[in-house]
């Protein structure tokens, strides 16, 4: 199931190229508010909303199955954000399991 959802997840960035600026950029916001940690499930919801406010449709299509690998990607990516998000260690499978 991993291995599907992690692929799911590749998927989802190759389709919206943006999509982890974007998250950062919020995770960011949060921070300099005061925010010392933030749920990546909370972000998906507020770009869902955003991106529905300013396209007009139904906004960004995210799977919420894929916020784990999202906030190691963000942590992983951005150093100014490691340790934002609380993960669990994920138990690595071949070689697409990350452990943080």
């Amino acid at each position: 199931m991993t291995q599907k959802l992690y692929l799911q997840w590749q998927q989802c960035k190759a389709r919206n190229p943006g999509l982890l600026l974007q998250l950062a950029g919020l995770a960011r916001e949060l921070k300099l508010s005061g925010h010392s940690r933030y749920s990546m499930d909370g972000l998906f919801h507020i770009l869902r909303w955003e991106t529905r406010a300013t396209t007009g449709d139904l906004g960004l299509k995210i799977n919420n199955n894929h916020t784990a690998f999202a906030a190691r990607d963000l942590m992983d990516q951005f150093p100014d954000l490691d340790g934002f998000f609380k993960t669990r260690e994920q138990k690595a499978r071949g070689n697409y399991g990350q452990l943080h």
